[in-house]
C-alpha cells in the first residue's frame, strides 16, 4: 500500500492498482491503452477530490485499487447541488479528455490519440451508468431522494446495484468460454459490490460520528 498526500488530499494506492496494468498487458492491448485506463482512472478520482476542495468540502481520502478508486468525504451529508457537481466532475474530466484526444486524432491521425480517446470514453461512460457506487448511481440516488426520501432512495439504489453486480458477475463467467481474461468482468462485479458496501459503511460511520458529537455538545 502506497500512502501519500496529493494536493492536500490523503491518498492510498493499493498494489492491486498496478496489477491492472499487468493484466491489461496480458490482453495485448498495449501500453497506450494501458496508460489511458490506469492514469486517467486515477485522474478521475483526483478530479473528484479537487472539485470537493474547490467547493469548500473536505475530502477524507482517495483510495485506488484494482478496478479504479473511490473518494471518501469527511462530511456526513453534502448540499444537493454540490453533491451533483461532485459526482459529475469525474466523468466530465474523462469526457473533456475525449474531446482533446479526438481533436489530436482528427488532426494527426495517429493510433496513439485514438487509444487514449477510447480509454477515457470507456471510463467516462462506464462511471455514468446508473448503479451505485458509480457516479451515475450516486446521481440517480440523489434524484430519487427528492421524491422518496433518502432512506427509500438508498434502499432502491442498493437493490438495483446488487442486481447489476450479479448480472455483471454472471456475464463474466459466461464469457470465460471465449476468453479466460473475461474473468476480469466478474472481478469488476465483485469490486463494485465490495466498493459499494465499504462506501456506505464509511458514510454511515461518518454520520454516526457527527451525531455523537452533536449529542455530546448538546449535553454539555
Amino acid at each position: 500500500m502506497l500512502r501519500f498526500s496529493l494536493f492536500g488530499i490523503r491518498t492510498e494506492i493499493h498494489f492491486s492498482f498496478f496489477l491492472l496494468a499487468f493484466l491489461l498487458l496480458l490482453t495485448g492491448n498495449g501500453g497506450v491503452f494501458l496508460l489511458g485506463a490506469v492514469l486517467f482512472s486515477f485522474g478521475h478520482e483526483l478530479t473528484h477530490g479537487l472539485a470537493a476542495k474547490a467547493m469548500g468540502l473536505r475530502p477524507a481520502m482517495i483510495s485506488a485499487g484494482l478496478f479504479g478508486g473511490v473518494l471518501q468525504m469527511e462530511e456526513g451529508s453534502i448540499p444537493p447541488l454540490k453533491e451533483l457537481f461532485l459526482h459529475l466532475s469525474g466523468p466530465l474530466f474523462n469526457l473533456l479528455w475525449v474531446l482533446v484526444f479526438y481533436g489530436l486524432w482528427d488532426r494527426f491521425g495517429q493510433a496513439l490519440w485514438a487509444d487514449l480517446l477510447l480509454g477515457n470514453l470507456i471510463l467516462g461512460c462506464f462511471n455514468l451508468m446508473p448503479f451505485y457506487p458509480l457516479d451515475g448511481g450516486k446521481i440517480v440516488n440523489l434524484y430519487l431522494s427528492w421524491f422518496f426520501g433518502y432512506r427509500v432512495a438508498d434502499r432502491l439504489s442498493q437493490i438495483f446495484s446488487l442486481f447489476f453486480s450479479l448480472s455483471l458477475f454472471l456475464l463474466g463467467i459466461y464469457l470465460v468460454q471465449y476468453n479466460v481474461m473475461n474473468l476480469l468482468i466478474s472481478g469488476l462485479a465483485l469490486n463494485l459490490y465490495v466498493a459499494a458496501r465499504e462506501d456506505r459503511r464509511f458514510h454511515y460511520d461518518r454520520l454516526k460520528h457527527i451525531y455523537t458529537e452533536i449529542e455530546g455538545n448538546y449535553c454539555k
